[in-house]
């Protein structure tokens, strides 16, 4: 019977350990979605009560996933005051788009030796979706067709792994696309420089097509400058902290901005 019952605890408590690693799962790709794509304002100081009580779990699962949060740059615990949704630190921003630059600039180079006319389908409907992201004036889904477009060189070529270690490791990077895209006039130039590189492919132009790449990656670190005098309170630079109401997670704050 003491044997039942020692099985019977130790399999209650491996379940619950599995159901608990699963809620941290999904809070853990909840909340990472929320702050990379600035649905909680960079800043913000968030209660792990407040996380657990408005998703309707316990403490222990949304504890977990603001670890991992954390090891990725995306939070920042602060001693006796909480824990703070990290500013845009541009550091990491830099070192997240050097990542990206440069494996995309080995897998355009193979895409160009191996690339179907399925592929080049591929990214003419992704340009096709770009552009009716501008007319809805859709940020989030404007970046979303953009990283498709791009996925297809990863896609074509077999190189899947690089693709999800780049989307893993880019959430200041992508705050700051989302940031940037805000303004119409970059809108504009995004469609033409997919116009550009996708021209390039079609023509072969391998040399001024990896040239508009860079360009493309690149731009951001100008506009930089002018966010930073736009939004300064949402780069690490700044010290200020901004208490967040209880109800944050109901709320959107990129589209305050729009």
């Amino acid at each position: 019977m003491e044997t039942m019952d020692h099985e019977k605890a130790v399999g209650s408590r491996e379940e619950f350990q599995k159901r608990t690693k699963t809620m941290g799962d999904d809070i853990y790709t909840n909340l990472r979605s929320y702050i990379i794509e600035l649905k909680i304002r960079p800043g913000e100081i968030v209660s792990i009560k407040d996380i657990a009580e408005e998703w309707g779990v316990g403490r222990s699962p949304v504890r977990d996933a603001l670890i991992r949060l954390e090891k990725e740059g995306l939070i920042t615990s602060l001693p006796q005051r909480g824990t703070m949704i990290s500013r845009i630190d541009l550091h990491r921003v830099e070192e997240e788009r050097f990542l990206r630059a440069c494996l995309e600039e080995k897998t355009v180079s193979i895409f160009l030796q191996k690339h179907t006319d399925e592929d080049i389908e591929n990214l003419k409907k992704c340009l096709n979706d770009l552009k009716e992201s501008v007319l809805s004036h859709d940020c989030r889904k404007l970046l979303w067709y953009d990283d498709n477009f791009h996925k297809v060189f990863f896609t074509a070529t077999n190189k899947e792994l690089c693709w999800e270690t780049l989307q893993n490791f880019s959430g200041h990077y992508r705050r700051v696309r989302l940031l940037t895209v805000l303004q119409r006039t970059i809108l504009d130039n995004i469609i033409i420089q997919h116009e550009e590189i996708l021209e390039c492919i079609i023509s072969k132009k391998e040399e001024q097509l990896q040239k508009l790449l860079q360009y493309h990656l690149e731009k951001i670190n100008c506009e930089e400058l002018e966010l930073q005098e736009r939004y300064p309170d949402l780069f690490e630079r700044e010290q200020g902290i901004h208490r967040q109401p209880s109800d944050f997670l109901q709320t959107d704050f990129l589209r305050r901005l729009e």
